[in-house]
């Protein structure tokens, strides 16, 4: 698998259409593949249909929210292994590694987060829009 070639597929499951689109923007511009679920139901169908190298989980939206998709993600085969980040604004580290996400980055979305969290949990090679970025820079902890 040649990653000059493939892109990092990454799904976000996010229940807000602005930042949707906002997180669709900046992945797109690190060179990634990205599909959007608004919700957790949503979500399952696509993981089910398609493979993923990052998940990135909202909290709460409508239908099933960002703590029962992911328990219902980890529960299939393919799902064990695909790192699931959770995204918010209101919840802390423990909360998402405790719900079975491998990691936080607290909204909102920016950029050099979506950066850190590539290089921590993917194979992203550290593509950018500009400047350089020194590869192997990690979120730590977490990219709150």
């Amino acid at each position: 698998m040649s990653m000059s070639t493939e892109l990092i597929r990454v799904l976000v499951v996010e229940g807000d259409e602005v930042s949707a689109k906002a997180v669709r923007a900046m992945l797109e511009r690190l060179a990634c593949s990205v599909e959007i679920a608004e919700d957790g139901t949503k979500a399952i169908e696509l993981f089910r249909k398609h493979k993923y190298d990052l998940v990135l989980m909202g909290w709460q939206m409508p239908v099933m929210d960002g703590f029962e998709a992911t328990a219902r993600i980890r529960s299939m085969l393919h799902g064990k292994g695909t790192p699931i980040i959770g995204t918010t604004a209101g919840r802390d580290r423990a909360e998402c590694l405790a719900a079975g996400m491998n990691d936080l980055m607290a909204k909102p979305f920016q950029i050099e987060k979506l950066r850190l969290i590539l290089l921590r949990w993917t194979s992203w090679p550290g593509v950018q829009e500009s400047g350089d970025l020194k590869s192997g820079t990690g979120c730590g902890t977490s990219c709150a």
